[in-house]
Parts: structure tokens; C-alpha cells; sequence
């Protein structure tokens, strides 16, 4: 089933605004975010030249926390592009993406992580002992 993806950009990926939703399903439990970059490029992590060129692209998946009782995965795709400075060591870099996961993470670590766990720590000190 396809969900409307910009209701599904702001609710889940709010603050982050480095990523594109283009699409979100839901099917056997499982809601799927499918992003992507938004930005022209990024900036080498060696040498610091700014590249536009893409050299090729690959798919991150990565799991989140579960969302009304489904799991919940957003399907990154993630640019890797090439480093125009003739001395820089390094040929091809991939797209980062710091505020949603760390590199080679397969676990978000989206805002929406961090307000749950606040929320459920908040709720346990209101909730009265018996």
C-alpha cells in the first residue's frame, strides 16, 4: 500500500533535511521509507574540494525504531562521487548522511529515536507504582 510520502517527510524525517522522501509503503508489518540525498554534492572527507560528480550509487538499509506495532526501515540511496583533486588520496567518497546514521550503521539514529527513548523515560517516572 503507498502512503502519501510528504506526510511521512515531515513526521518521521523532521529536522533532517538532508534527505527526500520519493515514496513509503506498507506491507506485512513493515512500513518502508524509500529517501535519497537532496544535496548537489558534498564535500571530500580528505581534502575538503566540493564534487558533484557521481561515480555510482548504492542502497543503505536501515532499521528504525518500530512504529505502531510494525517495524519500521528506510531504504537510503546514497551517492558515492568523485573527488576532482589530482593529490588527494582518495578516489570516491560516499554521500554522508550524519544527522540520519553513521557510516556503515545499519541503524538510524534519526531525531525520532532519540524523542522516543525521551518519551518512554518520561513516562515510566509519571507512571504510578502500586
Amino acid at each position: 500500500m503507498q502512503i502519501d510520502a510528504p506526510f511521512w517527510d515531515s513526521l518521521i524525517l523532521e529536522g533532517i533535511d538532508e534527505v527526500d522522501v520519493e515514496a513509503v509503503s506498507a506491507a506485512f508489518g513493515t512500513v518502508e521509507v524509500v529517501a535519497r540525498g537532496r544535496a548537489a554534492g558534498a564535500a571530500c572527507p580528505d581534502c575538503g574540494r566540493f564534487s558533484s560528480r557521481v561515480h555510482d550509487r548504492y542502497q543503505r538499509r536501515l532499521k528504525d525504531l518500530p512504529l505502531a506495532d510494525q517495524g519500521f526501515v528506510i531504504r537510503l540511496t546514497v551517492r558515492r562521487f568523485i573527488c576532482g583533486s589530482a593529490d588527494c588520496p582518495r578516489r570516491t567518497f560516499a554521500e554522508p548522511f550524519a544527522r540520519l546514521a553513521a557510516p556503515y550503521a545499519r541503524f538510524s539514529s534519526a531525531p525520532r529515536r532519540t524523542w522516543y527513548s525521551r518519551s518512554s523515560r518520561s513516562a515510566t517516572k509519571r507512571a504510578p507504582s502500586f
